[in-house]
């Protein structure tokens, strides 16, 4: 008999199971997250982090599908064949799965992205939707079965595993203005100090006459490289206008420079073939990543000819002393590792020794040093299975002409220097000493003398721009976490732990990305305030004053013990002025509490005063 205008009665027992499923499937987000975050995403959709991903959203459609077919089976119309609320969760999944194909053809069609890019990608921003969908279904099913008295962790438990899910998911998605998410803007949590300008120096192998060589107004100069003859340097050129760049030559003494390649991308990264005929370098599209290519050149820019092209990354290259191979820093599979692959195209085939290895660079004698995982300097040779190791803190290795020294960028004092050190002797000399740059790419000359790159570092604290983000993201955590928490606190009375749980969470799967893991702690506690709180208060935590006194509380405290922990942890601290550490925290209080006045409204009409 058909039953249609009914909906199949709900369970908690199924509402606990699409409470966990929807949080399952927000850890198969996290873990993607994690692992582009941390560089072990190969630039290819097909990964082991989205097979899990999917795996995760399979999970969720194939109980949905199960329990659809069941009712429909005991003669439930199809509107009608899973419990109420549970539609737009399988609605949710079928978005997902075409957004998956979708996000299959964006990816093929314009590459990898990266950083605020991905978190803004139409395709997974269809995912983000899809996920919301799926994640609602516990929420709207408890809501319609039980009222606002409703309490315990037995009833509003999948509601609260609903909404960890939906606070993970936008916080995820707007973690490039989250204090705590893998940003670069904000330095509320982390920040990064963005190098401006740039020049090119040069200066003796002892430290002695250092001297800037070329600067070009409005632009960016990173990467020296040396012609074998001595006579040109070849050079990366940006602009802060524009994420494209362009190889530069100009004569050893900085004197006129030309531009050499106009592809409009983000030409980086040139060396010399030992002949001095040809330069390599990498190629990359402008503002995004997922199409490198690695390619050859005449010193004057003609005779383009690529080598290796693909999505996987292909940075560093470093020709052979013979001129027949060129080794370059890549990715197999999980691991970074150096290949080398014939001058002239050809298979490339791994440098053996050299698995988590970066950077790679070639010396006359055919030894080859690369940077380790751990900020090491270690030396191979081409067939060789083992390394050795040459120096510790380390990285952009470059060898004299005769292979006896090693130069070298290593942090002095907070800032990136150029080192040299003489592996016979062992002496070491900061042979740069650029107090507030950071140098870069050092290059042996045919005389013996060292050209680098360096470039200014100003403080983001100390500039418009860094504050503004840092507050923007102050905001943003505000209003998701406070819409969330308020939602539940508003709808049901909420089990002691419940905030607990919502907010160390939500911090935990944030501070994946970011490695802050110190930021939980502050969660932590400002759940359990406002657990003993909502205790305390009892009802009246639920609406007027003391409803808008929460919905102030949990972010002000919120970003306040973020603040500390982050004095505390960071090297340097904070690097703000007082007022705006003082003032941040009700920044973030205040719309808490504008979000508090939605579930709430405090202007309401002499009708609606009159009743109790």
């Amino acid at each position: 008999m058909q039953r249609a205008s009914a909906y199949p009665p709900a369970s908690l027992t199924f509402d606990w199971i699409m409470g966990v499923l929807a949080v399952i499937l927000m850890g198969g987000v996290v873990q993607d997250g994690w692992a582009h975050s941390h560089g072990l995403v190969d630039q290819s959709f097909l990964t082991p982090w989205h097979a899990i991903l999917y795996g995760t959203m399979a999970l969720n459609g194939i109980v949905l599908g199960t329990i659809a077919v069941r009712n429909a089976i005991q003669g439930y119309p199809l509107r009608y064949a899973l419990p109420f609320g549970y539609w737009t969760s399988l609605a949710g999944v079928i978005l997902f799965a075409i957004g998956g194909a979708f996000d299959l053809w964006w990816h093929t069609r314009y590459g990898i992205e990266i950083d605020i890019n991905a978190l803004i990608s139409p395709s997974h921003i269809w995912l983000a939707l899809g996920g919301a969908l799926i994640f609602c279904g516990p929420l709207r099913s408890i809501a319609a079965r039980y009222g606002p008295q409703s309490v315990g962790w037995k009833i509003t438990g999948p509601a609260v595993l609903s909404a960890l899910a939906l606070l993970a998911l936008l916080g995820f998605f707007t973690q490039y203005a989250q204090p705590i998410g893998d940003n670069e803007e904000s330095i509320v949590i982390g920040y990064h100090e963005p190098q401006t300008g740039g020049a090119l120096y040069s200066v003796r192998s002892d430290g002695t006459r250092e001297t800037r060589l070329l600067t070009i107004a409005g632009s960016d100069i990173w990467g020296a490289a040396v012609s074998p003859d001595g006579k040109h340097v070849a050079f990366r050129v940006g602009t802060a206008k524009s994420p494209a760049s362009d190889i530069y030559i100009a004569n050893i003494d900085g004197t006129h420079s030309r531009r050499v390649t106009h592809s409009g991308r983000h030409d980086t990264q040139p060396a010399w073939s030992p002949d001095g005929k040809r330069i390599v370098f990498v190629s990359i599209p402008a503002g995004t990543s997922g199409d490198y290519v690695l390619e050859t050149m005449n010193a004057d820019g003609s005779g383009l000819k690529t080598i290796v092209a693909g999505v996987t990354e292909k940075l560093q290259p470093a020709w052979s002393p013979d001129g027949k191979f060129i080794a370059y820093q890549t990715r197999n599979s999980l691991h970074q590792q150096i290949a080398v692959v014939p001058a002239a195209g050809g298979p490339s085939s791994w440098l053996e020794a050299a698995v988590d290895g970066a950077q790679p660079a070639w010396a006359r004698d055919n030894r080859v040093a690369f940077v380790n995982a751990d900020g090491s300097i270690a030396v191979t040779t081409l067939t060789g299975n083992t390394a050795k190791e040459l120096l510790r803190n380390a990285q952009m290795p470059a060898w004299s002409s005769d292979a006896k020294k090693l130069a070298y960028i290593r942090d002095a004092g907070g800032d990136a220097q150029v080192f040299v050190t003489d592996l016979v002797n062992g002496r070491t000399v900061n042979v740069s000493q650029l107090a507030g740059l950071d140098a870069s790419r050092p290059a042996w000359t045919a005389q013996g003398n060292l050209l680098f790159t360096a470039t200014g570092r100003p403080v983001p604290a100390t500039t418009f721009l860094g504050l503004a983000y840092s507050e923007d993201a102050n905001l943003i955590e505000a209003i998701v976490v406070a819409g969330i928490a308020l939602l539940l606190i508003r709808r049901w009375r909420m089990p002691f732990g419940a905030m607990t749980f919502l907010l160390g969470f939500f911090a935990i799967a944030m501070a994946f990305q970011s490695n802050l893991f110190w930021e939980i702690v502050a969660a932590v506690i400002t759940g359990l305030l406002a657990d003993i709180a909502i205790a305390i208060l009892g009802e009246r935590a639920r609406n007027g004053f003391w409803f808008y006194a929460v919905g102030f509380g949990i972010p002000a405290v919120l970003f306040t013990l973020y603040l500390i922990i982050a004095k505390l942890t960071l090297p340097g601290g904070l690097g703000w002025p007082p007022n705006m550490i003082a003032g941040s925290p009700f920044i973030a209080g205040f719309a808490g509490l504008l979000i508090a006045f939605c579930f709430d409204p405090p202007l309401r009409s002499p009708a609606e005063s009159s009743q109790p």
